[in-house]
């Protein structure tokens, strides 16, 4: 992803960044801040005990790279983020258009720009990227994933499954293994929201798997959490019979 920087230079990134948006419909202005930290952070030693189930499972470095606000606030205009820019002595990225009301998009187009920031700095810094780097920004995008699965309706969730799935099918015939286990973990993620009797593990495994076989099988699952979703149970039926006959 190239970023567009209106203050700053792109091979000396600061670390810190304004980054707004324009939406397409009113073309208002929307802006968040990135942040790259210099230190790990362990952030679960700050979480209080009680909030500990609800925040999950966070451990050192995952705050390292991040934007706050996760999905961009409308702000007055361009001109007051370039005088803000200045006076803070930040980068000011621009991020290109984007639907305003569609928050999930919104957090994942910010995440983008957050990745790419990341790996500007890593290429213009003296530092050289290590695997703690790599994890780092792995973990981010993971944690950003998470927060944006969570927000999800049902049907938006079965959808963005759908999406993964054709992503891991596509990623296996083309042989990329970076994004068949990027794509393995967005699927991990995802599951832990559906209840067990949608039975996405067996899902994943299947889609996760080369051959047309269980291409098909995986399809199959996939049917059947639409059919389950939908309460359509003489469907799920039909689904179920054609996953028994074959062999599963």
């Amino acid at each position: 992803m190239d970023l567009q920087f209106e203050l700053g230079k792109s091979d000396v990134p600061k670390g810190h960044a304004l980054v707004y948006f324009n939406d397409v419909s009113t073309g208002s202005c929307f802006a968040s801040y990135i942040v790259l930290l210099p230190i790990t952070v362990d952030v679960s030693k700050y979480v209080p005990p009680f909030l500990m189930n609800q925040v999950g499972e966070i451990g050192p470095g995952d705050m390292s790279a991040f934007a706050f606000p996760p999905a961009p606030e409308e702000v007055e205009d361009v001109e007051f983020l370039k005088n803000l820019a200045e006076t803070r002595h930040d980068d000011l990225i621009f991020g290109g258009e984007y639907t305003a009301s569609d928050v999930t998009s919104a957090m994942m187009k910010v995440n983008d720009v957050v990745q790419a920031y990341l790996e500007l700095y890593e290429d213009g810094s003296d530092v050289s990227v290590n695997d703690q780097h790599t994890a780092i920004s792995e973990k981010s995008n993971f944690q950003v994933n998470d927060i944006v699965y969570s927000m999800m309706s049902e049907p938006d969730r079965l959808s963005e499954l759908t999406k993964l799935v054709g992503r891991m099918r596509y990623a296996l015939e083309s042989d990329e293994e970076s994004l068949v286990v990027e794509t393995e973990a967005d699927l991990n993620a995802i599951s832990t929201y559906f209840s067990e009797i949608f039975q996405l593990p067996i899902l994943i495994e299947w889609a996760c798997k080369e051959g047309v076989r269980a291409s098909g099988i995986a399809d199959l699952y996939l049917k059947r959490c639409y059919h389950l979703s939908l309460e359509e149970y003489e469907d799920l039926g039909r689904v179920e019979e054609q996953i028994k006959s074959l062999g599963d």
